[in-house]
């Protein structure tokens, strides 16, 4: 493993929380990109401890030559690529109402951007990350027809499930998966993975590959260990929210929105927050996030049991629906997960547990009876009603 190339990281300087371009400020942890344990590998080999796993992309340095016209690859790939990344990191300027390429929006109204959630273009690892995306979802267009999804009864490639994300949170913002626009996309996803510049992306080859993938530190967000056994107390996180989400994202959760600038800080409630199908508002998928990420300028500042808490007072917080929220699950009612709220997709017949417990835990019972037989007896499967091709807008 001595041969993968060290990752030499500068840590950037935190931009304030008042800047003039909405950023997610979420800055990556150097210890993240190595890998903290000695790691087996699918061919029989060994990454040691401390190794360094990965180098973002250098988008600046790209950026800088191609506006000196002194790039030396392909420049319309670069372009797109620049696109993608923009799209994710000034999601309102590059694909929504203040769009300044000339071309339609596609999304109404003000929306957050993608990086608030895949900080700094989807880089840093436990904060939703893409390096995984391009290889564990595949590309239909390589015959890969992707990942199942439950909850919607379709298999999702990297396009289908960049589409979805879209769909479900910060607003409805439609990117079709055969638009230039998700075209940009997925060349930013590939970039995260394979680097623009030698020495980038994932700097251990097996990490690209479908037996090792999962293997990647940071790539998802591990949910708490005993998570299932755990309650949320709301109006103990309304207070911790007060106290330390509050200065920034508002009292109310509408985040901070400025004339010419988008959203400086998102919004967690209202019509352009998560919509209420979003994963995030799940609450022991949110507080993960939560825990790792924030707040801010105090990490490490909140338990988590508090994390928990503060999810469960943010996720009571109103907010927008989608009109195929009914359809989650519908097919599949017992695949629902234990955590899903009862207002979002299909309740099982025969649910003997309340909205309250669904929604804040304890989770552990309704996984269980979700598995048992008894739920399997009265839901059967049925055949999924939408497709991987429904119009958002438009009611089926």
């Amino acid at each position: 493993m001595q041969r993968y190339i060290r990752l030499v990281m500068g840590v950037l300087a935190l931009i304030g929380a008042w800047s003039a371009v909405a950023d997610p400020h979420i800055q990556a942890d150097p210890d993240n990109y190595r890998v903290k344990s000695d790691l087996s590998l699918s061919t029989g080999q060994t990454v040691a401890a401390g190794t360094i796993w990965y180098n973002p992309p250098d988008i600046e340095k790209l950026k800088d030559e191609l506006a000196k016209n002194i790039y030396k690859g392909d420049v319309a790939q670069a372009r797109k690529l620049v696109f993608g990344h923009d799209i994710i990191y000034d999601t309102y300027h590059t694909v929504g109402e203040g769009r300044k390429d000339g071309h339609p929006p596609l999304a109404k109204g003000r929306i957050f951007n993608c990086g608030n959630c895949h900080a700094r273009g989807g880089t840093v690892p436990y904060a939703w990350p893409f390096f995984r995306t391009l290889t564990h979802y595949g590309l239909s267009e390589n015959k890969d027809p992707g990942i199942f999804s439950n909850n919607l009864g379709y298999h999702r490639d990297a396009r289908v499930r960049a589409r979805d994300c879209a769909l479900e949170c910060g607003g409805i913002v439609n990117i079709r998966e055969d638009s230039p626009e998700m075209d940009a996309l997925v060349a930013w996803f590939a970039a995260v993975r394979d680097g623009i510049y030698p020495g980038e992306g994932l700097l251990i080859p097996e990490f690209k590959t479908k037996a090792d993938v999962g293997k990647i530190p940071g790539a998802t967000l591990p949910l708490f260990p005993d998570v299932l056994k755990m309650r949320v107390d709301v109006k103990a996180g309304a207070t911790l929210y007060k106290n330390n989400c509050s200065s920034c994202h508002g009292k109310d959760g509408a985040g901070m929105w400025a004339e010419g600038v988008g959203y400086e800080i998102p919004p967690l409630a209202g019509p352009n927050a998560f919509a209420d199908v979003g994963g995030p508002l799940m609450v022991p998928i949110g507080a993960a996030f939560l825990y790792r990420n924030m707040p801010m300028f105090n990490f490490g500042a909140i338990s988590e049991q508090q994390a928990l808490d503060i999810m469960g007072f943010v996720a009571s917080l109103p907010r927008q629906t989608v009109w195929w929220n009914p359809y989650f699950f519908k097919h599949d009612p017992c695949g629902r997960p234990p955590f899903l709220p009862l207002h979002v997709g299909a309740v099982p017949k025969g649910f003997p547990f309340s909205k309250k417990q669904a929604q804040f835990g304890p989770w552990k019972e309704i996984a269980d009876w979700l598995a048992s037989d008894a739920c399997r007896a009265q839901n059967k499967k049925s055949t999924p009603e939408l497709t991987s091709h429904f119009d958002p807008l438009t009611p089926k």
